[in-house]
Formats: C-alpha cells, sequence, structure tokens
C-alpha cells in the first residue's frame, strides 16, 4: 500500500532523476576529467545505480508490509535476470538497509591518497558509516542529533537529489521524523553553497502569504530576476505542504503557486502589475503527512515534479537507538553504581508505554488531542534530563522521575478517570515485569510533583521531587501575595491540591527550551490564573494582549512584533498567554502556528526592524562559527524567539469548533504539551468554599460553615449529575462550570449581606418607631 496515492509515469520519472544523479559526474565538462578506471567500471555501476534508483524512488512509497513484499520481488527479479551485485542474504534486512560501496562519483580519487585499484562495486549496510555516538548531558536538548540507519539513509539520498537539483517531497505518518531528519541535514550537513530556509503551510495559509514569503528570502540579481546571493542555491523547505484550504473551486492556491514556479520558472510581481518575477538557484524540499485530519489530497500536477522520498513509522530497535545514549549520559552522572544498569529497561518500557497508548487511546471526537508521536516520546527523556541527579540514590527515585515525567507528557493530556487509570495500570505492570518493584515502592504518595521553584532567590533552580502539598502550598501562597503586592490586576486564588499540580506542570513546561503548552478545559477551571502563577514564579514576564472594539489584526501584529523583539534582540524569557475568547479573526491562530513552528510571522518586520535584526545577531552567528548572511541572521533570531516565548494556548475544548481548530493549526499539538483541566473535584469544592466564606461578616459559626460548604458542594455535583441524564435523555448538553460554582457562593454572600442589611434597616426602624411611642 502507498503511503499517498502516486503516478506510475512519475515514479518513472523518479528512477530516472535518480539515474540522472549518478550520470551527471560522467558528463563532459570544463575542467572535469573522468578517469579511465571509472569508465572502465561504469558496465558494472550501470546495473547497481539502475538498482539503487529502484529501489529509492519506486519502492520507497510504499509503507512497512509493502517493503518487505518489494525487497521479496526485487531480490528474486534481480536473480532471474542476472543483475549484480546480488544483495547479502539476511532474515532481519531488507534492500532498504543497503547501499552502494562505490556509486563512482570520483569522490575516492579526490583524497589526499587516491585509489588507483580498480572499483569493485557491492553492497554495505548503511550503519557501517555510523561510528560511536557520545552524548554530553549538559548539551541542549533539542542539539542533541543521534544518528540512525533512517538518518543516514535518508539524507544521503536527500542530498544527492537535492546537489542536482532535484525537487523532493518527503511523505509519511505524523511522527516519523520528517521534519527532523530533513532540517537536521540542510542544517548542519548541507556543503556551504546551500543556504537553507524554512516555511510552514496551515490550512489558513494564502498565496499571497506563501509568495511574499518566498520574495522575501531572495536578492535582485537584475531586472525581472530574483535568487540567492550569487554563487550560492536556495533549498526552500515546506512543511505540511498539504495543509492549505481548499479554495471554492477546489485548488489550493499556495500549491498552485509553487506549481507556477516549477512549470514557469517563477510569478507576476503582484506590486508591479504585468511584470514577471523569475526565480533561479531554487531547490523545493516539501514534507507532508497522508491526506485526512486537516490534511488534504495535492493534485498530481505539483507531484510530477517531485521525487518522492517516503518515510515510515520507526522500528523499535531505531527507537532505542535514538534514546539509549541520551539517557544513558545522564544516568551515568548519578551517585552510585545502580543507574547505567536502568538504561536499557528504562528506554524500553518508555516505548513500550508509548507504542501501547498510540495503539489503545484512539482520537474521537471527544477526544480529537488524543494523537501521539515521536515528539511525545522525546519529550519524556528531555524531562528526564532536567532533573537535578544528586537526589537520585536509589532505583525508586529514579524510576518515580520516569514515572512522573510519563504522566506529565501521556496522563496529563487524558480527559476521564477511566483513561487515567488504564495509563497507571500500564505503567504498573511495567513496573513489575522490567524492575521488580511494586507500585507503592515507586510511588508512596500520590500526585509525584516535580518542580524548579522551591528556592525562589536561587540562582541556579534545581528540578527536584517536591515535598508534601503543605510545604508546596506555602511556596506557592507567598509567590501570590508577591504577585498580588507587585501588580495591580491582583489574583485573589484558592490553592487546593489540582491547582497546585496544574501550576506546577504549567512550571515545568515553560522552563523547558522550546516549551509550550496547551491547557484545555471550560472557562473559569483556572487555566490562566495558574499559568500567571506559574510565570511568576519562574521570573518570566506574563504577556497578555488586550482587547479593545477596534482591536484587529494591525494591532494584533505590533504585538507580536513587540513580544518577539523582546525575546529574539533583548533575549528575554516571555510567557505569551493567550485564550480562545480572544481570537477575533483566525488569522490570530495561523501567526500562532507560525511562531510554534519556526519563531516568525511572514511579512511582519519592514526592512528597517529587518536590518536591526541583523545587526544585532551578527555577532552571535559570526561567534558560532557562520557566515553573517540574511538567512543564517535571521535563522539565529527565530530560533531565539522560538526558545524565549513560552506560548500558553487555553482553549475551551467544546464544539467543533476547537476540532476544526487542532485540525487546521498541527502545531498546537504537535509543538505543544497538552494540560487537561477536569471538573474539579469535592476536595476543590469544599476548599473553594470554605476560603470563599471566610471572607463572608460575621460567619464565625463553624458548624454553619461546614454545613453550608456541605450544601454548595451537593448543589454543584447534583447540577452535574441531571446534566447528564439530561444529555443522556433529551440528546442536549448543559455545560456546569466552575464559574458557575463560583457565582453560586458570590450570590449567596450577596444575598445574605443583603438581607443582612434588610434586617438592620427594619430593626432601626422598629427601634426606631418604640422610641417614638415612649416619647408620645
Amino acid at each position: 500500500r502507498e503511503i499517498v496515492a502516486t503516478v506510475d509515469s512519475n515514479l518513472c520519472f523518479s528512477l530516472l532523476r535518480m539515474l540522472d544523479c549518478f550520470l551527471e559526474p560522467f558528463q563532459p565538462q570544463e575542467g572535469r576529467v573522468v578517469s579511465e578506471r571509472r569508465l572502465q567500471a561504469l558496465p558494472q555501476l550501470l546495473d547497481a545505480w539502475f538498482v539503487f534508483a529502484l529501489v529509492w524512488s519506486i519502492g520507497i512509497v510504499v509503507d512497512d508490509d509493502g517493503r518487505s513484499k518489494f525487497d521479496q520481488w526485487l531480490r528474486a527479479q534481480m536473480q532471474a535476470h542476472g543483475l549484480q551485485p546480488l544483495f547479502p542474504a539476511a532474515e532481519d534486512l531488507t534492500v532498504y538497509d543497503f547501499r552502494l560501496s562505490n556509486e563512482g562519483d570520483g569522490s575516492d580519487e579526490q583524497a589526499e591518497e587516491p585509489n588507483e585499484e580498480p572499483i569493485a562495486v557491492h553492497w554495505q549496510r548503511w550503519t557501517d558509516s555510523i561510528g560511536t555516538v557520545q552524548v554530553d548531558p549538559k548539551a541542549d536538548y533539542s542539539s542533541i542529533i543521534i544518528p540512525t540507519v533512517d538518518t543516514v539513509r535518508y539524507s544521503h539520498v536527500l542530498e544527492k537529489l537535492i546537489s542536482h537539483k532535484k525537487q523532493v517531497l518527503c511523505v509519511g505518518p505524523t511522527g516519523t521524523a520528517k521534519t527532523l531528519i530533513v532540517s537536521d541535514k540542510l542544517i548542519r550537513n548541507m556543503p556551504a553553497q546551500y543556504q537553507t530556509n524554512f516555511m510552514s503551510f496551515s490550512a489558513r495559509t494564502s498565496a499571497n502569504q506563501t509568495q511574499d514569503m518566498i520574495d522575501a528570502k531572495l536578492d535582485k540579481r537584475r531586472k525581472g530576476i530574483f535568487g540567492p546571493p550569487l554563487g550560492k542555491t536556495a533549498v526552500l523547505f515546506v512543511d505540511d505542504l498539504n495543509m492549505p484550504a481548499l479554495e471554492t473551486y477546489g485548488a489550493q492556491p499556495p500549491i498552485e503557486l509553487l506549481r507556477q514556479w516549477m512549470d514557469h520558472g517563477g510569478w507576476y510581481d503582484r506590486k508591479n502589475i504585468g511584470a514577471f518575477r523569475q526565480l533561479v538557484d531554487i531547490t523545493f524540499v516539501c514534507a507532508m503527512g497522508p491526506p485526512g485530519g486537516g490534511r488534504n489530497p495535492i493534485t498530481k500536477r505539483l507531484t510530477r515534479h517531485f521525487s518522492f522520498l517516503g518515510f515510515t513509522e520507526l522500528s523499535d530497535s531505531s527507537k532505542r537507538t535514538i534514546f539509549r545514549p541520551i539517557l544513558q549520559a545522564y544516568l551515568a552522572s548519578l551517585p552510585g553504581d545502580f543507574a547505567p544498569a536502568l538504561t536499557e529497561p528504562i528506554v524500553g518500557s518508555t516505548i513500550h508505554v508509548y507504542n501501547r497508548i498510540a495503539q489503545e487511546l484512539l482520537p474521537t471526537p471527544a477526544k480529537v488531542h488524543y494523537t501521539f508521536n515521536l515528539r511525545d516520546l522525546s519529550k519524556v527523556f528531555q524531562g528526564m534530563l532536567m532533573a537535578e541527579p544528586a537526589p537520585l540514590e536509589d532505583k525508586a527515585s529514579v524510576l518515580r522521575l520516569w514515572y512522573h515525567e510519563c504522566s506529565r507528557v501521556f496522563r496529563d493530556r487524558l480527559i476521564n478517570d477511566a483513561d487515567r487509570a488504564w495509563f497507571d495500570a500500564r505503567v504498573e505492570h511495567q513496573l513489575r515485569e522490567a524492575f521488580g518493584l511494586d507500585w507503592a515502592a515507586v510511588v508512596p504518595r500520590s500526585p509525584v510533583l516535580y518542580g524548579d521553584f522551591l528556592e525562589p532567590s536561587a540562582d541556579t533552580k534545581k528540578y527536584v521531587e517536591l515535598p508534601e502539598l503543605g510545604k508546596v502550598k506555602q511556596i506557592m501562597d507567598e509567590s501570590l501575595d508577591d504577585y498580588n503586592a507587585n501588580t495591580t490586576a491582583q489574583m485573589k486564588l484558592v490553592l487546593f491540591q489540582d491547582a497546585m499540580a496544574h501550576a506546577t506542570r504549567i512550571s515545568r513546561i515553560i522552563r523547558q527550551p522550546l516549551g509550550n503548552a496547551l491547557c484545555l478545559g471550560v472557562g473559569g477551571s483556572g487555566r490562566q490564573s495558574m499559568t500567571r502563577l506559574a510565570a511568576y514564579m519562574a521570573g518570566f514576564d506574563c504577556f497578555q494582549i488586550e482587547l479593545s472594539k477596534n482591536y484587529g489584526v494591525a494591532e494584533w501584529r505590533e504585538d507580536l512584533k513587540r513580544l518577539m523583539k523582546r525575546a529574539g534582540l533583548q533575549n528575554e524569557s516571555v510567557v505569551f498567554l493567550f485564550s480562545d475568547t480572544q481570537i477575533k479573526a483566525e488569522s490570530f491562530l495561523e501567526d500562532i502556528n507560525n511562531i510554534l513552528n519556526s519563531g516568525d510571522v511572514p511579512g511582519i518586520y519592514d526592512a528597517a526592524e529587518l536590518d536591526e535584526i541583523y545587526a544585532a545577531m551578527k555577532s552571535f552567528v559570526q561567534a558560532a562559527g557562520l557566515s553573517p548572511t540574511k538567512a543564517n541572521l535571521m535563522a539565529q533570531y527565530c530560533r531565539r524567539v522560538r526558545s524565549n516565548v513560552h506560548l500558553v494556548v487555553c482553549m475551551s475544548p467544546i464544539g467543533e469548533v476547537f476540532r476544526a481548530r487542532l485540525r487546521q493549526f498541527p502545531a498546537l499539538v504537535n509543538c505543544c504539551t497538552i494540560d487537561w483541566f477536569s471538573e474539579w473535584p469535592d476536595e476543590a469544592l469544599r476548599s473553594v468554599a470554605s476560603t470563599l466564606l471566610r471572607d463572608v461578616p460575621d460567619m464565625n459559626d463553624d458548624a454553619l460553615v461546614a454545613g453550608l460548604v456541605e450544601s454548595f458542594v451537593d448543589v454543584h455535583q447534583s447540577v452535574i449529575e441531571q446534566s447528564r441524564r439530561f444529555q443522556v435523555e433529551l440528546n442536549r448538553v448543559n455545560y456546569v462550570t466552575p464559574t458557575g460554582y463560583l457565582e453560586l457562593i458570590s450570590t449567596f454572600s450577596k444575598l445574605l449581606g443583603r438581607k443582612r442589611q434588610e434586617l438592620v434597616r427594619l430593626r432601626k426602624r422598629t427601634a426606631t418607631g418604640l422610641e417614638k411611642l415612649l416619647q408620645t
């Protein structure tokens, strides 16, 4: 089965394009000399080239089952037709696991000691070129790249196609590391002549935006001709190519614009009407998932220009290859000798839990955010690497950290107690089977929380296990008092157990580079309050737009520009709190999607602001050993924006609008850690009611207060229960939110005060009347 639908003629062209890459070094060219040994090997090379091109053009577009069948078919055909060299026979290896030992491109003749022996072509494993990987546990997690058989082989084929100016389309399901592999190759491992630029499509991307994004990255060569600086080739990586929504007649305007360039070499200038802009020295590399879930099928008139590169789900062995050295380097820094032996079982258990979740907790209309991919698996190990090594003195403490990080990544997005109990059962099973420990030994109390705010005044904040909730509440209350003392918009919060847990989760997210949160819950559940408290505890400024009657796209862009310049130019860490109630135009989410993906909003800066950015970034780019080109300067700025801007998006999970937005803007799920705000439990309802009733004057009777608290809880819970029955019997929904509960208590307090005032007034009137009677 094909990953995406293809056309046979295009697959044939893809094979010929790959062969063209092999034949190009043999074409006559000034200053190029083809050695005699290469010419003599040409007959042998042609067969090997054809087989390699067949595998990586026609055979690469199918899924895992299709690749097993293609492997068997190709081996049989090579035997039948006498094609040499034959692939080595191995049970666990397919034709996709081998490369040519010598591709005949003359690279072995350019060495200091050129090889003069006749070329002998045979198949060798891709993994033969992977050495031992050493990971620095203190390195920035997002900069750690572990080579696997997938990264090596896809990178090799990518470079071969790009270096010969072939357009490449990477296809595969979400979470198959398409973006990671392509971006790593383009940023780190391409020759200096290639200038890389990144852009990402969403459902709201327009043709005008696309044209502006590409035009902004090119210089004017001469009249009507635009391209990268002379001597350079621009490689434009377009992620989520098939996300743009269909227009009235079924076309996708951004895609039609790209097709116009591929068919005609350019497009028309929108400002200078009638002038055609010819774009030269450009190569496109695109990535997309299969149609469905907000993604659309794209026209074959565009795909005919591309060579396909199919990505399948990473095998468990590849996942182990990636995460084993990362965790091993961290565990080696722990005190004691017990930790290194935990590397393999922790990696294996994490992969097992991830696989079970991805297979069994499937998305439904009520659980549309139940989409798990490789990014989520990576976040577990990223969280473990944040922890301070010193307190992890035994096996149970390390596994408690592991359970906590799995919970923060997977459990926090689950919407009901049944799913959370299922998750705990899976983890408990792994603890017993893989580590021989029971649940109580690893999780002696609930909830298990980690944070870095135990010492607010410390220069270096340590991410450690938090003590009992009483101590955590004391610290948070002090931070809340400080916050209220330093701001005019004071928060009157009741920090019950769930509220403290949510504040801790958000604090954990925003302390990470590239840490962004998607908080899902109904109105009044505390999403914004907990975010402000977490940002204050982390020492970050909390930025939020202020809506007004005339607030529009222009004001939104100005606010975004101010925010990004603070993060990129002044290197400040900022929490950007954004709620779905502030979405006055869907373009707001388009810009947020771009910030999450790339740290940039197309067309937001004018020429003077761009010059300011280039000047500020020049020293940082040169310090990194890169040439200060506009692309490198802007890439450095965008990296700082993504690292310093921590987006916390608060949305209500109710209704079709929410589901549509998650489909249209995939970065909201892919680039964010999700925190689901459940209904307030009885403990929270009692805590809130007790605290608010204490503020009511003359409410000194403890028994009366306790009775009122239980009455409020019973009323609220009975309404929730009747609303469920209402939905089952009449198929109509009545939403009961924490806001309603707070209004219930507030209404009671106001009514009680009013009645008291009325009684006092009547008593005064009665007393006055009696006095008058006595006087007369």
